[in-house]
């Protein structure tokens, strides 16, 4: 994975983050960015012994290890326009709000998620550089660990394939 410096987590990272017990160490070694939605997403997580732990972001957020960044609903409605019924219907609020920061940033930025549809859309968008798994980010800053499949970079590879096929069938992509 290029070293971006603009790096969007998904609410599905986050609470992964914290359920390996990984978040400190990877606030610490890398600048990220929320969308504000998934700050709202990501409450609580299920530690080893099966109990449910609140998330609570404020303090890195206070301390700038995290920023914040939102989309208005004028931008997540035209954003979701550009897919068909498909595509839409997969695309939840979170995704929609980190997919249209990473558009935003360009190269610069990399979004590291767990969902299909945001490798998809990346691919669709001819922008799969900007999509990476929870183990290539981990394996980049030297924590490498077993995940499980959709936190993988077979599973992301695997979704851009998908992505990639839907573009040049004409799937995914509202027709103008």
């Amino acid at each position: 994975m290029t070293k971006s410096r603009f790096l969007l987590l998904d609410a599905n990272v986050v609470i992964r983050l914290f359920e390996m017990e990984l978040w400190d160490a990877v606030a610490s070694r890398r600048g990220l960015v929320l969308p504000s939605l998934v700050v709202r997403e990501s409450d609580f997580f299920v530690d080893a012994a099966g109990v449910e732990r609140p998330i609570d972001l404020r303090p890195d957020i206070d301390a700038g290890r995290i920023t914040v960044m939102a989309a208005t609903e004028e931008e997540m409605k035209a954003y979701r326009e550009r897919f068909d019924d498909l595509y839409v219907q997969r695309l939840h609020d979170g995704e929609t709000e980190a997919l249209i920061w990473c558009e935003r940033r360009g190269e610069e930025c990399r979004l590291c998620s767990a969902d299909a549809v945001v490798f998809r859309v990346l691919a669709l968008l001819d922008r799969r550089e900007q999509g990476v798994s929870l183990q290539e980010l981990l394996d980049e800053i030297g924590l490498s660990r077993t995940v499980t499949w959709p936190f993988t970079k077979a599973f992301r590879e695997e979704k851009h394939r998908e992505g990639v096929t839907d573009r040049l069938a004409g799937i995914g992509l509202r027709r103008r």
